[in-house]
């Protein structure tokens, strides 16, 4: 993938800042709020808190060696696998 800005793959909980209170909402209004551009994949539908997702996400699985949401892809190709490492990111990285 040929990434001009960075993105967030999440499931439908994190698109257009869905619910606040789930990890992948959390994740997307941190990165909103801290001034970041930011692609939306929904990466899965119906299955919040990955429950009974083994197997289910490879392409997540293959980038970021686990199978939880949300992942935030950097433009760089770097990866952060969390809600928590993603907003921690998000407050520490702001664009200039």
């Amino acid at each position: 993938m040929n990434l001009t800005r960075h993105t967030l793959h999440t499931c439908n909980f994190g698109d257009r800042g869905g619910s606040i209170g789930h990890p992948c909402g959390r994740a997307a209004k941190a990165l909103r709020e801290h001034g970041h551009e930011f692609e939306v994949h929904i990466a899965a539908v119906g299955h919040p808190f990955g429950v009974a997702t083994a197997g289910r996400r490879p392409q997540i699985k293959a980038l970021s060696g686990q199978e939880k949401l949300p992942v935030l892809e950097l433009a760089d190709g770097t990866v952060i696998a969390g809600s928590n490492a993603i907003i921690e990111w998000a407050r520490g990285n702001r664009p200039a």
